[in-house]
């Protein structure tokens, strides 16, 4: 699709637009005088007896105007009448033929006013003029609009910042309005999912006629946009093609369809799985890790022969640069798919090959045209999020860096892979045989004319998309994909801080286990010390006891023995005996052994008397 511009201009509530039809200047050339052109269609019709139709609705206007070759030729009816439009609350979308103009208003249109509305033909200057209501300014809203046409003139007076004088004075502009006139606005952000299609609520009137028409939906798709057939449906794959009618549907709202399945079938879950790391079953390389061999290729017998009966019919000749634009950007599409499935098989294709490199690609599913290479990678990189197995966004960049090695020079690696996609549709269950009649087979006879498609043009495709790759990030998928990355750092932050403060608290829990058993140590060890000094107090008196019953055996012997010994000695002895038990009662240790070594000394000197005195008797 090639974008265009549309002059507009501010009257009161009313926002009128100028809409050049795509081929104003062919018909140009074609078209007669505006005289003889008024001529010939007021003859024809009344040759014809359309008189009654004049004024008429627009359901008799389907089969345009009739009449001879010159009228036909001179007003287009069917192209101009080929056009779908789409409006919201401050764009409108206007398709007209193959081309796309874009309007963004900074006021809101009136949408209850768009029931009928009516567009208006210009044979004379072929443009459309289209006359939108727009709300009422409120008393907060800006004033001041100027009438005017095109390059954002008729728009509401900007408050001037201190940038902008700031590079006024810079550039030497002489006033703000010229410094502002060479620095254009950024183009909106438009949800284009949310446009609502008008075009049956339209009617289309030429001037100078009082008949009107209704628009008609009749596009081309495929290679070039050179197929306007109704697709053959009996062999057609339902479940990867969502488009089953691309030639009434324009290429407009094949995008949106496709941008509303995708928003359908985007998983926040699978993504957040992906992010932090591949989920790659075991047994299997990480794709990220895999270094695809662009350089290594051998065409099989099979391929060999499909290639030579392609490559009898021509190849197409030279276009125009719209076409060529479209026709790039689709190659650049499907490679992209095509270093998908390689980089995850690790170049050995699987059964889900075919079903990949469908799903991925936009051309196979909606027929979808594509003018420019940002969108092509933002329209890979969201299905590469939203559909296959590994559903990350730097494996998609990584995709689109082999497409761009794959660009500078490896052009029979890309024919290889071309023919065997063709091979894989052809065999595929269901089949998608319709993919390759329809793109595939004349992708392959454009890459393999080296007049078409010369190396020095892919090193050309190959710089191009490294630049747009640069600036093309996460926040242009417009699936919230760096919110949902936020959310997930946070769970996983939350998550740790948990972790932390269990074993924290296990930590502390654990410590004052410690000191309890440190404090039950100290006790024990306390009670052991006196368990010890007990024990030590018991075995002495124990060895007191064993002292006394010594001494009081040796003492019973010797009262035994020496029974006529004094009754002063016995009592003597006694008292040193009872002497003895008080001090072992009341002293330590040391004072009973004293005693006893006393109490043994009376024995002794006790035997020496005794032997005196029998030693007198026997004299």
């Amino acid at each position: 699709m090639l974008n265009g511009q549309i002059a507009h201009s501010y009257l009161e509530n009313s926002c009128t637009l100028v809409i050049p039809h795509p081929r104003a200047r062919e018909q140009r050339l074609k078209s007669p005088q505006p005289a003889a052109a008024a001529a010939a269609a007021s003859s024809s019709a009344a040759g014809e007896g359309l008189g009654a139709g004049v004024g008429a609705g627009a359901g008799e206007g389907d089969e345009g105007i009739v009449g001879g070759g010159t009228e036909t030729e001179a007003l287009h009816v069917d192209r101009i009448r080929n056009c779908d439009i789409f409006v919201d609350a401050h764009d409108l979308y206007f398709y007209a033929d193959f081309k796309l103009y874009k309007f963004h208003s900074r006021r809101t249109f009136d949408l209850r006013e768009l029931k009928n509305l009516l567009i208006r033909f210009n044979p004379t200057e072929n443009h459309y003029q289209i006359c939108l209501r727009c709300l009422p300014l409120t008393a907060g809203s800006q004033e001041g609009l100027v009438v005017g046409a095109g390059g954002g003139t008729g728009d509401a007076a900007k408050p001037k910042s201190v940038r902008k004088e700031y590079i006024a004075t810079f550039l030497q502009f002489s006033t703000l309005a010229d410094a502002t006139a060479h620095m254009p606005d950024k183009e909106p952000l438009v949800q284009e999912w949310k446009l609502k299609r008008i075009t049956d609520q339209c009617q289309l009137q030429l001037d100078g006629h009082e008949r009107t028409y209704k628009l008609t939906n009749h596009f081309g798709y495929g290679f070039a946009s050179k197929y306007s057939s109704p697709l053959d449906t009996s062999e057609l794959d339902r479940a990867t093609c969502r488009v089953a009618d691309p030639h009434r549907m324009s290429p407009i709202q094949r995008r949106q369809e496709r941008v509303v399945d995708e928003m359908k079938r985007f998983s926040r879950e699978q993504y957040k799985m992906n992010f932090v790391e591949l989920q790659v079953p075991s047994g299997h390389q990480n794709p990220l890790h895999y270094k695809p061999k662009i350089y290594e290729t051998s065409m099989t017998q099979e391929q060999a022969q499909l290639l030579h009966n392609l490559s009898r019919e021509r190849a197409p000749a030279e276009l125009d640069s719209l076409r060529q634009s479209e026709i790039d950007c689709g190659l650049i599409s499907i490679l992209l798919a095509i270093c998908y499935d390689v980089r995850t098989t690790n170049n050995e294709p699987t059964c889900e090959s075919s079903w990949t490199r469908s799903i991925l690609c936009p051309l196979f599913c909606y027929f979808e045209q594509f003018d420019n290479y940002r969108d092509v990678l933002v329209a890979f990189l969201r299905r590469v999020v939203t559909y296959p197995l590994y559903r990350n966004f730097d494996l998609g960049r990584q995709c689109v860096r082999d497409a761009i090695d794959v660009l500078k020079g490896s052009r029979n690696w890309l024919i290889y892979q071309l023919l065997l996609t063709h091979q894989q549709f052809a065999c595929s269950d269901p089949s998608r045989d319709n993919f390759n009649t329809y793109y595939l087979e004349d992708y392959i006879r454009y890459v393999t004319s080296a007049g078409a498609c010369s190396d020095e043009h892919l090193r050309l495709l190959a710089r191009n998309l490294k630049n747009v790759q640069m600036d093309v990030s996460k926040r242009h998928l417009g699936l919230g994909v760096t919110e949902i990355e936020t959310e997930l750092i946070k769970e996983l932050v939350q998550e740790m801080r948990i972790e932390a403060g269990g074993q924290g608290s296990s930590l502390r829990h654990h410590l004052g286990h410690g000191d309890d058993d440190l404090d039950q140590d100290d006790e024990t060890t306390t009670d052991d010390d006196s368990v010890i000094t007990d024990s030590f107090d018991s075995m002495d008196m124990d060895m007191r006891l064993i002292e006394n019953e010594i001494v009081y055996a040796v003492d019973e012997n010797d009262d035994e023995d020496e029974e006529d010994e004094d009754d002063e000695d016995d009592e003597d002895e006694d008292e040193d005996e009872e002497g003895a038990d008080e001090d072992e009662e009341d002293d330590s240790s040391s004072s009973t052994t004293s005693s006893s070594e006393a109490e043994g000394n009376s024995v002794i000197e006790q035997c020496s008397n005794s032997e005196a005195v029998a030693s007198s008797s026997t004299k």
